[in-house]
């Protein structure tokens, strides 16, 4: 697990925190902007998984592949669902909504999926989270720039919306990752401080100040809620 942990941490990064705007747009152009794109996959996985990469991450009777030949498999295939994408999105007319961003990011997770090291043993022992900086990186990633993506999708599905400019996506990642970090605070007392900084938000869209609809605002703390919980139980654990 600790390899998986690792690969899906260095996807999010890839996919979102580092996919810009002009990123996404070049390579719906140009295969040379989608090769830039998948691209970062492989950089973000080897540094990552550095010191695994000698190892044999698929040991079968039948096949062994180390770390290295993995992450160029990975590769490949994120370039080939990804180039399928956007050619059926161009070519065929398919609606790029929510499902379809959705069934892209499952076959992406799948094929990370296939390539990690995991023995019965560790799976009979539970050891699901032998390390705790790879899935709390995760959860930044989903509370932030995930997250920013999935609202996107959804208000462009349910009442047309537009992906939102540089202020209003930053500030209100921001305003997430706050709400997330206070359910870090020790003891009792993130429970307080949650509610005064989700009144914070309220008030603030409510005098009109920080200008996001209420779908963001009611999505966004839902993730950040949630991603804030599941942060504490792994940090306390």
């Amino acid at each position: 697990m600790v390899i998986f942990w690792r690969l899906l941490l260095g996807h999010l990064l890839a996919d979102f925190t580092f996919q810009s705007n002009f990123v996404n747009a070049w390579k719906r152009k140009s295969i040379w902007g989608m090769l830039a794109h998948c691209a970062m996959h492989p950089i973000a996985y080897i540094a990552l998984t550095y010191p695994y990469l000698n190892d044999f991450w698929v040991n079968t009777a039948w096949i062994r592949l180390q770390g290295w030949t993995c992450v160029l498999l990975i590769f490949f295939l994120h370039f080939i669902e990804d180039e399928w994408r956007v050619f059926t999105i161009f070519k065929f007319k398919t609606p790029d909504n929510f499902l379809y961003f959705a069934w892209d990011q499952v076959i992406h997770f799948a094929c990370i999926f296939m390539f990690f090291p995991m023995t019965m043993a560790d799976a009979a022992a539970g050891n699901w989270i032998p390390e705790k900086w790879p899935v709390l990186g995760c959860l930044l990633v989903l509370v932030t720039h995930f997250c920013t993506v999935l609202i996107y999708f959804l208000e462009k599905d349910l009442f047309s919306g537009y992906f939102p400019d540089f202020d209003e996506k930053y500030l209100t990642m921001a305003e997430r990752l706050v709400l997330a970090l206070c359910f870090l605070l020790p003891g009792w007392w993130f429970i307080p401080l949650c509610v005064a900084w989700m009144g914070n938000m309220a008030y603030l869209r409510y005098k009109r100040l920080m200008d996001f609809s209420w779908f963001s605002f009611y999505v966004g703390g839902v993730v950040a809620a949630l991603c804030g919980l599941g942060a504490r139980a792994i940090y306390y654990s």
